[in-house]
């Protein structure tokens, strides 16, 4: 690596650790006025415990907007201290800068994948849990699905279903199995569908084993039959860890689910492609701001940081769309692909202005 790429992105990196901690700060006082505002419950700890777990949502958020501030500082910062003239007698050409900005913002991309991977599932539970304590009341009764989750009803009782709509109380692919005293399983049901009631389950399409021994094994198939088994649907939203999912691979994995069980997957998918579109957001913001700041036209700079206002809000507005199954999930991406166009037509056309 040349000594000019590691003095870029250690520029890049010091500005990017004071423009982030800036915007942070203001979202955190502005939080916690909100907070003040609307606890119940004034406990510091939990207002400190809140804050805290939303900083990896603010880092979410907010690192692509702070990337382009930093990336148009370096750019500045080498025209006004003039060190801009002998990088480029030494043949260092402005894109070649601008190529090492985009580099840096694919970093900054896989950070923002790590994040919204490991860190924010946990702590978006905990924020949100903590809010609801703040206000003294309960958790906020979220449509909650369950998947691919075994269950313990009794000592003798375990139930398995691949998907289950814990609101409407119905279910795709159950087994429920039942141990004799000595814990050997010697009755099981299957089905393909499946409506829990308050005090039985309603099982369609399956099967039925009776296993009285190793030899004497008895399978018999029903179109429907009903089980006296009770089912707490409150108690199994506890138990999931996430009603709501948030990483990319928990957004998936419930829209796939909900997908091949016929189940309406339009928010789901429109999520994933979002959020997946915001983990892309530095490369494609970096990309689209480097075609602008070596522009002597300030207008014409201030234009390309102002569409950056325009790319999230047409994001979302176009997410929304999707999200009622509209339009196409991939027409999320439509303004990343414009503004990736933009800024490597712009880059493309660049040459050494007079500066």
């Amino acid at each position: 690596m040349r000594l000019f790429d590691v003095y870029i992105y250690r520029k890049l990196t010091a500005y990017l650790f004071v423009i982030f901690p800036a915007f942070s700060l203001v979202s955190v006082l502005v939080e916690l006025i909100e907070i003040i505002r609307k606890s119940k419950v004034q406990d510091f700890s939990l207002m400190l415990i809140y804050i805290f777990a939303k900083l990896p949502e603010n880092f979410y958020y907010i690192i692509p907007v702070s990337l382009t501030i930093s990336a148009f500082l370096v750019a500045n910062d080498l025209i006004k201290s003039r060190e801009i003239y002998p990088i480029l007698l030494n043949g260092i050409s402005l894109n070649y800068i601008s190529s090492r900005i985009i580099i840096f913002s694919v970093i900054v991309s896989f950070i923002q994948l790590l994040n919204l991977e490991l860190l924010m599932p946990k702590t978006n539970r905990i924020y949100t849990e903590t809010y609801q304590r703040l206000k003294n009341q309960p958790l906020d009764n979220e449509k909650a699905i369950a998947y691919n989750l075994w269950l313990k009803l009794d000592e003798k009782t375990f139930i398995y279903f691949d998907f289950f709509d814990l609101e409407k109380k119905i279910g795709k692919e159950i087994v429920i199995i039942k141990m004799d005293k000595d814990f050997n399983p010697y009755e099981r049901w299957e089905a393909s569908d499946f409506k829990v009631n308050p005090d039985r389950i309603d099982l369609f399409n399956g099967k039925e084993v009776l296993s009285k021994s190793i030899e004497d094994v008895k399978v018999s198939k029903f179109e429907k039959i009903q089980l006296s088994i009770g089912v707490d649907t409150e108690k199994i939203k506890k138990l999931i860890k996430e009603k709501k999912p948030v990483s990319l691979s928990q957004v998936y994995k419930v829209a796939k689910i909900a997908q091949n069980y016929g189940y309406d997957a339009s928010y789901f998918w429109s999520q994933f492609y979002q959020k997946l579109a915001t983990v892309i957001s530095p490369f494609v913001l970096a990309v689209f701001i480097s075609g602008f700041i070596w522009n002597k036209n300030k207008l014409i700079t201030f234009m390309g940081f102002l569409s950056i206002v325009l790319y999230w809000y047409g994001t979302s507005i176009i997410a929304a769309i999707a999200s009622v199954g509209n339009i196409p999930y991939y027409f999320i991406f439509s303004f990343d692909a414009l503004f990736l166009f933009v800024g490597f037509y712009l880059i493309y056309k660049t040459k050494h202005p007079e500066l």
